[in-house]
């Protein structure tokens, strides 16, 4: 009679085999790397939305333009924009180093007046900070004498102290203190912005 067997008097020798080794002086096959993902093209406006922006229209893709730039990239904008001769050769140094009192801010007139512009609490909450933090880095020069190189200069320390700004609503703010400025000298400003923006838009890559 044949005797049974059992698992364990089963001999094993059936082992799983190594994974065979690359032929010498022939390079392992590399991992495949995993795929990268394609970078979110930027959305940038069209000229006509710049134009309808100065004309009061929202645009909330103009901060494209200024969102990415560092300071060595914006020097070398701004300097193009002055070759081409869109802004006065003539640049105001910031000499005062004094930060201002933010009261000095809220009484001022035109600030005033975008409060009562702006209907909307929320929209006007967040025009007036982002227009206090440019203020802020003027030293207290009153947006109702800024001429298009003072908003460059705020600019340059915004983006030069990676201060946190909206770009469209400090452009924005600004853009309806020039417009309602009764004297010409607004929308001559609002002229040379647009001017600006436009070639600004035209140096931008998607």
């Amino acid at each position: 009679m044949a005797e049974e067997t059992s698992e364990q008097d089963v001999p094993q020798e059936e082992a799983a085999a190594p994974a065979a080794a690359a032929p010498a002086g022939e390079p392992a096959a590399a991992e495949p790397k995993p795929a990268t993902k394609p970078k979110p093209e930027r959305v940038l406006p069209s000229q006509e939305e710049i134009a309808a922006w100065v004309e009061g229209a929202d645009l909330p893709s103009l901060s494209t333009l200024f969102n990415l730039l560092v300071t060595v990239k914006f020097d070398a904008l701004v300097m193009q924009i002055r070759k081409a001769e869109l802004v006065p050769q003539h640049w105001q140094v910031i000499s005062s180093s004094a930060v201002p009192d933010d009261g000095v801010f809220d009484g001022l007139p035109e600030v005033g007046r975008l409060r009562l512009r702006y209907r909307d609490q929320e929209l006007s909450r967040r025009r007036l900070a982002a227009l206090r933090v440019a203020w802020r880095e003027l030293r207290g020069k009153r947006p109702s004498l800024w001429q298009v190189p003072d908003l460059f200069a705020a600019l340059r320390r915004i983006i030069d102290k990676k201060l946190e700004v909206d770009y469209h609503e400090l452009l924005s703010a600004l853009r309806d203190v020039w417009r309602d400025l009764d004297l010409p000298a607004g929308e001559e400003q609002l002229q040379i912005l647009w001017a600006c923006l436009s070639f600004i838009r035209d140096k931008t890559k998607k």
